[in-house]
């Protein structure tokens, strides 16, 4: 993507400015003692995006053999970073030709081979921590992470073992080192029926220490959170105190998913809440902001600084990078008009 054709934004104001620089911000934690930025570190530059679901349509077309279907007009891009994230909401399993329940439109799964998918298009790691994650159970989801494991996809938010539900996945890259988690607060109703034990909850007394814990020996944490409430633009009370208070604790940056639209972006007490991508390749065409949204460019540098920009998506079926100016300019002054309608508040003490 030429540099002109981005959307940047920065200290909570998105300015409407197509230049050659990137914003960059200072982060004010404290790099740890035994990865002290040397020399031969370097930037890190991070993709990530939205919902993404290779069940429905897209199951199909993998299960007819077009398997770079979802991501054929993005794949390049989304090769173009070091580490490239999404969200991905389907199971990967093999349900004899079934990518959509045929008695719950709302109930879905990838076939297999959409591991290799993703893999083919870049993808480094997948938050499996999100509301479709039980679908159809846990013999999927235990397939899920074969399949994955075999695309060498790496994935955060859920795990064999209930005890390793907040260890992080932690990337090393350029001489950086990165933990991701993943959690939700929302399993449709699944909470009860051993899903908890697989997928991680959005339980902060559980999340905190583990940040806690691994903050001393890595030089970025990076959360996923997976609620809020559907298809509406502004993140509820909960979004915006849970990823402060993660912040407040020692992540560097909070990326959301589950709106399925775009929500506000916002610097926080020297971190970065995205509070929510909205959808990547996740068809949902009844509203404008369900089929247009953005993906975080971000790139980490050695001495803590952090860039980061808002790249216009067009999503659906096949996700593609924005062409048209009157969208890319829609969502610059939407992001804009969202960062301004966030709560002020001072920074848990």
């Amino acid at each position: 993507m030429r540099t002109n054709d981005k959307i940047y934004i920065g200290l909570g104001v998105l300015f409407l400015l197509y230049a050659t620089a990137n914003f960059i911000y200072m982060s004010g934690k404290t790099t740890p003692s035994n990865t002290t930025a040397v020399p031969q570190s370097q930037p890190v530059k991070i993709i990530a995006v939205g919902d993404i679901n290779l069940g429905r349509q897209s199951g199909q077309k993998i299960l007819a053999g077009e398997i770079d279907y979802p991501f054929a007009n993005i794949a390049d891009y989304l090769k173009s970073a070091d580490i490239t994230f999404g969200n991905l909401e389907s199971q990967l399993a093999d349900l004899d030709g079934e990518t959509q329940s045929p008695t719950n439109e709302y109930r879905f799964a990838g076939p297999p081979d959409g591991a290799k998918t993703l893999a083919n298009a870049g993808f480094d790691i997948v938050s499996l921590a999100n509301n479709h994650m039980w679908d159809y159970g846990k013999d999927r989801l235990l397939e899920t992470f074969t399949n994955l494991e075999t695309a060498a996809v790496k994935y955060v938010g859920a795990n064999r073992e209930a005890t390793q539900l907040y260890q992080p996945v932690i990337i090393e890259k350029n001489g950086q080192t990165i933990a991701w988690f993943a959690v939700t607060a929302i399993l449709n109703g699944y909470e009860k029926s051993g899903a908890l034990d697989y997928v991680a909850w959005a339980d902060t007394d559980k999340l905190i220490p583990a940040i806690q814990s691994v903050r001393p020996n890595v030089d970025w944490i990076i959360i996923s959170m997976h609620r809020g409430v559907e298809y509406q633009d502004e993140p509820s009370t909960t979004q915006i105190d849970f990823a402060r208070q993660v912040i407040d604790v020692g992540a560097d940056i909070v990326i959301g998913h589950h709106p399925h639209v775009p929500e506000g972006i916002e610097n926080y007490n020297n971190g970065l809440i995205f509070y929510s991508l909205g959808n990547f390749a996740f068809w949902q065409p009844f509203d404008y902001w369900t089929q247009h949204s953005f993906a975080a460019e971000i790139t980490l540098y050695p001495d803590r600084k952090f860039a980061y920009t808002a790249v216009p998506i067009d999503a659906g079926w096949q996700p593609r990078l924005t062409e048209s100016d009157v969208n890319k300019d829609l969502l610059a002054q939407h992001l804009s008009d969202l960062a301004k309608k966030l709560p002020l508040v001072e920074p848990s003490q």
